[in-house]
């Protein structure tokens, strides 16, 4: 019968051709191998002194290899050696330089203060031999002189207290002014529609501080001293939740993204998002302790 074009007496045919072809290799790899042997007992005797040599030259390569590893690690042993007593010696010296340094400022700070000492005492004392002088000689007008210098004295004091009162005054009127504009500004921001490009340093934040450019600029006392202020116009009868509540619709993110935002510079409006929204946590957690103390009350 056929299978796959082949009889069953081809296979057995070529079954035979392969045994008769293992049986060839075999007797050739017999013979190859009897030729191997018998050249090896030949050459036996001359194969061991070779083999001696090599392994002599090779013991002597390690040895010389070895001496020279050991001559290595001694030469960086003694180079780290003297590496390191020569940081020694340089932070010996840096610390005898410093040291040096530290006592020559200290001598210098002890003469300075030794010069200073004596010049105030010369100093007291020439003033004191000054003011028994000046007794001496102008006892008869002390009296009048005092008064006049009381009279001085008093009307200094009057004029410096007229000053602090123009100073105060003057600044508390800065203050007011400046809620002012702050309002101003807010009002225009909301009611505005041709506001385009308000840059960053020119929105309104509640805080004193100037030029705020990220919520790192603005604390929580900052805000707490600004919307609390007692000067601030028309908040002076609002508790301060009112307040607070006024400052929270202000920076509310959905207030300010979606109003505000957009009339800033493009360049400024991701990092005004990242301020309002820290300004509206702080004041939110405000409002959160406000409620909670009037529920304690």
């Amino acid at each position: 019968m056929q299978a796959g074009g082949m009889t069953a007496e081809d296979r057995i045919f070529l079954k035979q051709l392969e045994e008769l072809r293992l049986d060839q290799l075999r007797r050739h790899t017999l013979g190859d191998a009897r030729e191997i042997v018998a050249r090896a007992e030949a050459l036996g005797p001359q194969r061991e002194l070779e083999h001696a040599e090599r392994d002599r030259q090779a013991a002597h390569r390690l040895e010389e290899n070895v001496r020279r590893k050991k001559e290595e690690e001694e030469s960086r042993r003694l180079e780290e050696l003297r590496r390191l007593e020569e940081e020694r010696q340089r932070q010996e010296e840096e610390k005898r330089r410093q040291e040096e340094a530290r006592r020559r400022q200290e001598e210098a700070r002890r003469l300075a203060e030794e010069r200073a000492r004596l010049r105030e005492q010369r100093e007291r004392e020439l003033q004191a031999k000054q003011e028994a002088f000046r007794k001496a000689q102008e006892e008869a007008g002390r009296r009048a002189r005092e008064q006049t210098e009381q009279r001085l004295r008093e009307a200094q004091r009057q004029a410096r207290q007229h000053l602090e009162e123009l100073r105060r005054n003057k600044a508390q009127a800065d203050l007011v002014a400046f809620f002012q504009l702050y309002d101003a500004k807010w009002q225009e921001l909301k009611l505005s529609k041709k506001l385009t490009s308000v840059m960053l340093c020119e929105v309104p934040w509640p805080t004193f501080q100037q030029g705020c450019a990220s919520p790192d600029d603005i604390s929580r006392r900052d805000m707490e001293e600004f919307i609390f202020h007692p000067l601030r116009p028309g908040m002076e009868t609002k508790s301060r939740k009112d307040r607070l509540k006024a400052e929270i619709l202000r920076f509310h993110p959905d207030k300010f993204n979606l109003s505000i935002v957009r009339k800033l510079r493009e360049c400024d409006r991701e990092k005004a998002i990242e301020i309002a929204g820290a300004l509206a946590r702080i004041l939110t957690d405000m409002m959160a302790e406000e409620i909670q103390k009037e529920t304690e009350q």
